[in-house]
Parts: structure tokens; C-alpha cells; sequence
């Protein structure tokens, strides 16, 4: 059955709402009428209780009129004692009814109270409602402003796609100029084959030698590890900070102190950190990428003599740059 077809639409404006029709007006509405309805309540329960103190007042004037009839007809004859017993007996019933009257009425002004505290919470939840009404209204537009915003970010982001679409148009031709560098650097290697077999013949023949030979020997191993090592570096690309996790080191020394600066991934600016804070850092960034690039950075007038600037970065790369750790596994696999 419909709300329409039973009751009648007691709301403001009850026509200029219907199509804003929701849950929180229609909750607010049912609150209203129960409201109401308390307050009726509460208006029948005190005229009887006007009822009940009329009736009190009654028959206390019945009692006096009773004890004066009593005083008055106390030398009358057993006829009138027997009356008057018997008037006693409608007293005593009376006071009875009266003390029943009075346990009425005091329950009657607690389920008042009662009531009234009823309705003033209702009063506030109601309150309440109408607030978070509200809330939920400028939420409502507060969202629509955001769909407009989201939908002019998607027209942009359309537009990046095309952009990037372009430049995936350049990078292919980028990676066919590659290739080609790649097919050289193939002939290269080729060539660096034949070299490998004819050093190999000579370790042979150096392995065949006496132990006076042996220094010769020496060299053409480490000729053969040299060779290999180029050999290896070929057939890998080159050391590249393009789709790694940079991580940039500046490294100077003034008099006697050094000083170390620090850029991580997500950071926009250096700043100073001490070597074991940077060795911690660079730890735990290894372990969350595998493609970790250390650029250390030894600017000109560092006052870092050679071998101190290079014993830093060589630490730093052999420990954390992805470039140094393929390689050193790689020369653990020659070895």
C-alpha cells in the first residue's frame, strides 16, 4: 500500500521535494508523526490525572461529611450504629481507592517524564538527521565538482597517450638504429673470437714451456683474462641509468673531512648523510631493486686525491649498481 493512498502528506513543500525523494526526508517525516503521537500521549494522560485529583478531592469531602454524620448521630439508636459501621466500611474502601488513586497518579507522572525525555531525544536525533541531511547534500555536490575535474584529467591523459603513442613511434626507430649498431658490435666480437682461439693456442704451448717461462705464462693469462672480460662486457649492453632506480652520491673532502651527499629516488634536492646511513640505505634499496644505479659524483675541485675517489666509487658500484653486480657474478662464472 502506498504512503499516498493511506495517510495524508502532512510535510513543507511535500510537491517541490518529490524528486529529490530519498531516505533521510522520509526517516525525518516518520520521526515527525511519532512525535506526535508522544505528545498526545501525554496530553491524554494529564487530563486523567486532572480526572484522578478530581476524584481524590471528592472524597475527602465525602470523609469529612462522614465523620460529622458520625458525631451527629452518635446517640441514635443500633439502627444508626449499624449505618454508621457501615459508613465507616465505604470510608476505609474509600482511603483504599485514594491510596490506589495516588500510586495511579504517581506512575502516571513517571511514565510522563518518561515520555518527555523520549521526546526530547527523539528532538535531537531528529536534529541530528536534518544536520547529516545537509552533510550528505554538500558531499553530493562536493563529488559532482569532482567528476568534472576527473573527467577534464581523462581528456588530458588522452592526450599524454597520443603524445606517448608518438614517442614510441621515435624509440622504434631509436631500436632499429640499435640493431644495426648491434651487428657490428657482432662482426667486432667475431673478430674477438678468432683472437680468443689463437691466445688459447699460445697457453697451450706457454703450458708446454719449462719453469722459466713461467712470467710469459703469467702475462698470457692475464692477456687471456683481459680478453675475456672484454669478450663478456660485449655481449651485454652498456651501463644505462634509463628504466633504473637512480640513486645519486656526492662525494668532496675538505682538509681532513669528508662529506657525502645524498639523492634517493623519491628525493628532489642532496643532503648531507654519514657513510654508514648511506651504506644502509643503499642496502635496502638493493634489496627492493634489482636494477639499483649508483652515480657517484666527484666534482672538480672535490680536494679527493685519485686513489680516494676511486676506491669510493668502486665500492659503491661493486656493492650496490646492478651494472657491477652482473658483471662481478659473471666473473665468478669464468673463474
Amino acid at each position: 500500500m502506498r504512503m499516498d493512498d493511506s495517510f495524508i502528506d502532512l510535510r513543507l513543500n511535500s510537491q517541490g521535494t518529490q524528486g529529490d525523494d530519498s531516505f533521510w526526508p522520509s526517516f525525518t517525516d516518520i520521526m515527525t508523526v511519532i512525535v506526535m503521537i508522544f505528545m498526545l500521549a501525554m496530553v491524554i494522560l494529564l487530563l486523567r490525572n486532572m480526572e484522578l485529583l478530581s476524584q481524590l478531592r471528592a472524597t475527602m469531602e465525602a470523609e469529612q461529611q462522614a465523620m460529622e454524620l458520625v458525631r451527629s448521630t452518635g446517640e441514635e439508636n443500633e439502627t444508626l450504629e449499624e449505618r454508621l459501621i457501615a459508613r465507616e466500611h465505604e470510608l476505609t474502601m474509600l482511603r483504599m481507592q485514594l491510596m490506589q488513586l495516588q500510586e495511579r497518579s504517581e506512575e502516571q507522572e513517571a511514565a510522563i517524564s518518561s515520555q518527555r525525555f523520549q521526546i526530547s531525544q527523539l528532538n535531537r536525533e531528529r536534529d541530528e538527521l536534518n544536520s547529516r541531511v545537509n552533510t550528505l547534500t554538500s558531499e553530493r555536490n562536493l563529488l559532482n565538482t569532482q567528476i568534472t575535474r576527473l573527467s577534464q584529467e581523462s581528456q588530458r591523459l588522452r592526450d599524454q597517450v597520443s603524445e606517448a603513442n608518438l614517442s614510441i613511434k621515435n624509440l622504434t626507430a631509436d631500436l632499429d638504429r640499435a640493431n644495426n649498431r648491434q651487428a657490428e658490435t657482432l662482426q667486432d666480437l667475431e673478430q674477438l673470437r678468432i683472437t680468443l682461439t689463437s691466445k688459447d693456442e699460445e697457453l697451450l704451448k706457454a703450458l708446454a714451456l719449462n719453469q722459466e717461462q713461467d712470467e710469459q705464462l703469467s702475462d698470457l693469462q692475464e692477456d687471456y683474462s683481459d680478453l675475456k672480460i672484454q669478450y663478456n662486457k660485449l655481449l651485454r649492453p652498456a651501463r644505462t641509468a634509463k628504466g633504473k632506480t637512480l640513486v645519486e652520491v656526492r662525494y668532496t673532502k675538505k682538509g681532513k673531512q669528508t662529506r657525502i651527499e645524498y639523492k634517493g629516488p623519491q628525493d628532489s634536492r642532496f643532503k648531507s648523510i654519514s657513510r654508514s646511513k648511506l651504506e644502509q640505505n643503499l642496502a635496502g634499496l638493493k634489496k627492493q631493486h634489482n636494477n639499483l644505479y649508483v652515480k657517484v659524483i666527484i666534482p672538480k675541485n672535490s680536494g679527493l686525491s685519485y686513489n680516494e675517489a676511486w676506491s669510493f666509487t668502486n665500492h659503491m658500484h661493486r656493492n650496490y649498481d646492478y651494472y657491477y653486480q652482473e658483471e662481478a657474478k659473471k666473473e665468478r662464472i669464468v673463474e
